[in-house]
């Protein structure tokens, strides 16, 4: 005989989304920050910044082109946007740079059309 399945209550619901409210505080509001900061300063293409379980965070930078990538670190624009999103996270209360663990990733569009068909959601997996 199997096992009945718990049906999660109305309480149930009610924490997870809670929960899941509280990992994407304030997560929004530091995306549109360093956008408007670094769009047009540099050739970032797109920035998303997500809640994770082996860190706090993991931050994926894109820019246009794959040689960006590479220049932008040469430059310290990659450094900058590191520190902002720091910044950031603790402005919007998610803790000071060392109280969270950010892992940032860095990588360009181009590369996203070229290994992942152009889909943003297979690469941030």
């Amino acid at each position: 005989m199997s096992k009945p399945t718990k049906i999660p209550s109305a309480e149930d619901i009610a924490r997870a989304d809670r929960r899941m409210k509280e990992r994407f505080r304030g997560v929004d509001e530091v995306r549109e920050s360093v956008l408007g900061k670094f769009t047009g300063l540099c050739p970032l293409h797109d920035f998303h910044l997500l809640p994770q379980r082996d860190v706090d965070f993991r931050a994926y930078i894109f820019f246009e082109r794959h040689v960006d990538v590479d220049a932008c670190e040469a430059d310290g624009i990659s450094r900058e946007i590191v520190d902002y999103v720091y910044s950031e996270l603790e402005r919007v209360g998610r803790g000071g740079r060392k109280d969270i663990v950010v892992a940032f990733e860095f990588d360009s569009d181009e590369d996203v059309k070229a290994n992942f068909e152009g889909n943003y959601f297979l690469r941030l997996r």
